[in-house]
């Protein structure tokens, strides 16, 4: 038997790259939100979902959706509701086109209860 590392990397932008995009969600990203932002902006996120749209053919939110999920209901001071789930559908937009991926303008439904529709990517042309 042989054992083997595998070595993930990927762009990660940081909360000013972020409020770059979403100024109106910056404030977010730098406050009450920021646990989210920081687990979701991580090599390990961007495989999951990258898994979640190439392999699985499922929106990229789909994998991570259990992790979001848990850490906010790990916690009291932030609620899971819809802007929330809106915050990390824009957080992992940003992830996933800082790695060559573009939104299809479809929407897919989400295998997780806490959730229902997310953006569907595919790489970019190029990529």
């Amino acid at each position: 038997m042989q054992t083997l590392s595998i070595v993930l990397t990927a762009n990660i932008p940081s909360v000013d790259d972020f409020t770059r995009h979403y100024p109106n969600l910056g404030p977010h990203a730098r406050g009450k939100w920021r646990f989210v932002f920081d687990l979701l902006m991580s090599p390990d996120c961007y495989h999951r979902a990258r898994v979640a749209t190439l392999d699985l053919e499922l929106p990229a939110v789909a994998g991570v959706a259990a992790a979001c999920y848990q850490a906010v209901q790990s916690q009291q001071e932030v609620e899971w509701d819809d802007n929330l789930k809106r915050f990390i559908g824009a957080v992992v937009c940003n992830l996933m086109e800082a790695n060559g991926f573009e939104k299809t303008g479809r929407k897919k439904a989400i295998p997780h209860p806490a959730f229902t529709k997310g953006e569907f990517y595919r790489l970019a042309s190029g990529s």
